[in-house]
């Protein structure tokens, strides 16, 4: 039996077909570029080997599947991508699966608040009840014969959400622009919260989160999803928490901090993560498996490369019980 896994995941950067427009701003790739660029993420993969990964920024499901095909170690994996953009629409970024590790059910797209949940956001009518970009979700059979329960998640950005004809320098108005923007993110956090909630009162499986939650681990929208308490509050069962892998791995890479020291130092905070559920823990005796290590692997170069992203890859190796 297979004694490890390996979870991991990637934000991409815009993983967009060449010669397609995705955002006003930035120019489509060319094919040279986008050549570049499926390349360096293939090559990126490969050298994480791992069994499961998730992705965000995919504006093309045809555009990651041309990654696989370049990839050395994932051209019979099994990916999951519930595309929904159809040019000349407004393409949107999403989440990706792609899995080694055979699947244990039916893979599911999560595209509305659970729960009826609803906002609305500040000096508008814009009611919020969906999130900002679907989260996936996927059950994989792992080698000792459990289930594991997958989400992929992408939280809503820092990026300031202006209204239409206001003035950008105005410090209110950018202030009110980063709080609809702050709300969105809780709101996507309170969201996932609820799903993991929901699938572990009917389930009772183990699971993971892999994504790109925009915020740092301590930060209040991440906490939301991980169910950490307030000193002042009486703590939530662990059966409902999730535990940053990071924090939990038994054996630390050595070179890590300087890795993170580095990644502070060019303006990247650590907010890729990867969380598990209680059957991670010494609490339950590891009774899925345990943490071994959680590393994030250093770009090759900055992000001025159009190619390359402007996150590294975060990558959890699991020693299974």
């Amino acid at each position: 039996m297979q004694q490890e896994i390996r979870l991991a995941t990637f934000n991409v950067r815009n993983l967009v077909l060449p010669d397609t427009a995705y955002y006003d701003d930035l120019a489509a790739y060319t094919h040279d570029e986008y050549e570049a660029k499926t390349e360096w993420i293939a090559k990126k993969i490969d050298q994480s080997d791992a069994d499961v990964i998730g992705f965000q920024e995919i504006f093309s499901k045809k555009a990651l599947e041309h990654v696989i095909e370049k990839s050395r170690l994932y051209r019979d994996a099994e990916l999951i991508c519930f595309d929904q953009n159809n040019p000349p629409a407004t393409l949107k970024p999403q989440v990706a699966l792609l899995t080694r590790l055979p699947l244990a059910g039916s893979p599911q797209s999560h595209k509305t608040f659970p729960r009826q949940f609803e906002i609305t956001l500040p000096i508008t009518e814009t009611v919020i009840n969906q999130f900002s970009r679907p989260v996936l979700e996927a059950p994989v059979l792992l080698p000792n014969g459990q289930i594991l329960n997958i989400f992929v998640v992408h939280l809503k950005s820092k990026r300031p959400d202006f209204l239409n004809f206001v003035n950008k320098s105005d410090p209110y108005q950018y202030g009110l622009a980063a709080l609809r923007s702050l709300m969105r993110r809780s709101a996507d956090a309170l969201g996932v919260r609820a799903l993991v909630s929901e699938f572990r009162e009917n389930n009772a499986l183990p699971i993971a989160i892999l994504g790109d939650f925009n915020d740092f681990s301590l930060a209040i929208t991440t906490t939301i999803v991980s169910g950490q308490e307030h000193e002042s509050e009486q703590p939530l069962p662990p059966f409902y928490k999730l535990y940053d892998c990071y924090e939990i791995q038994t054996d630390p890479a050595k070179n890590q901090d300087k890795i993170l020291r580095f990644m502070e130092e060019n303006g990247t905070a650590r907010i890729d993560h990867i969380f598990v559920s209680e059957e991670f823990t010494p609490e339950t005796g590891y009774i899925t498996g345990a943490v071994k290590r959680m590393i994030y692997l250093p770009n090759e170069a900055g992000p001025e490369r159009i190619e390359m992203s402007d996150h590294t890859l975060a990558l959890a190796t699991i020693r299974l019980s």
